[in-house]
């Protein structure tokens, strides 16, 4: 439900819970800001997925802009496009929205098109059919896509950080390199002498992915540090049956806790504002 369709002096929570109970199908066009919108993820769609779970309604993530969406309880539901593979990243974007709209169809139109107009159709709804989960496999090709696409979202995060982070007085933070296999950047905090840290990210470049993908190719390595020379620290690429996933790698083990992109983006933050004093 479009928000500005909700009339002045309107509940966003009442009008919004009354248009999904009448709804058979709930489209989530994700993207980073739908991920991050503590309202459209936190409110929307854990209202959808209890009526899906009841049998209520069907799921459908449709897959917008990269983002870490297998990170998230949408990893359960197949997502259109084909694949999952985000629109913006298609060559030609109407040929992934022409995936989307034939999938949609399918859902929506009578199960036959050739019911003779003399057979009576039963009055009673037809009962939702359930969002399956499937085991899998997860091949070289995807396990490289997915670290790559965890890295740029890393990143976009950090960015965004940045950007508030900035706003304080006496804090500064300035970009020196961003590619798409490394980012570094470096922090500032001139309210205390001497104060800085610079951050590195870093993944594999497809060269040494090729000829070895082996622990430290399937990981997002970082330090943080007033050289370059600081501690590298990892988060290592798993999976279980259904998904693929981030675990913390430390003194050459691998915990057990799985870690989304946000998360990750988080713990990084977390520790670089405090190597310059910022809690």
């Amino acid at each position: 439900m479009d928000h500005h369709e909700i009339l002045a002096g309107g509940k966003f929570d009442v009008q919004i819970d009354s248009t999904l109970e009448q709804s058979e199908l709930f489209i989530a066009l994700l993207s980073p800001d739908y991920i991050a919108s503590n309202y459209c993820f936190d409110k929307e769609f854990k209202k959808a997925l209890q009526m899906q779970e009841q049998g209520k309604l069907i799921v459908v993530p449709v897959i917008l802009e990269p983002c870490d969406w297998l990170s998230t309880p949408f990893k359960q539901f197949k997502a259109l496009p084909n694949d999952g593979k985000p629109i913006s990243t298609w060559q030609n974007i109407n040929t992934a929205f022409l995936d989307v709209i034939q999938n949609i169809r399918s859902l929506v139109r009578p199960q036959s098109d050739e019911i003779a107009p003399s057979v009576k159709t039963s009055s009673q709804p037809l009962s939702v059919s359930r969002n399956y989960r499937v085991q899998k496999d997860f091949d070289t090709i995807e396990r490289l896509e997915f670290l790559e696409e965890s890295f740029r979202n890393i990143k976009e995060h950090i960015k965004r950080y940045r950007e508030e982070i900035i706003q304080i007085e006496n804090i500064k933070a300035r970009i020196s390199k961003d590619t798409d296999y490394h980012f570094e950047c470096l922090l500032v905090n001139r309210n205390k002498i001497n104060t800085e840290s610079l951050l590195s990210i870093s993944i594999q470049t497809p060269e040494a992915q090729s000829l070895f993908f082996g622990n430290d190719a399937k990981a997002i390595h970082y330090s943080i540090g007033q050289t370059n020379r600081a501690a590298t620290k990892s988060f290592q690429l798993d999976n279980d049956q259904y998904h693929l996933f981030w675990v913390e790698r430390s003194y050459g083990t691998s915990g057990k806790k799985e870690f989304s992109v946000k998360e990750i983006s988080d713990a990084i933050w977390g520790q670089w504002l405090e190597s310059v004093g910022i809690l």
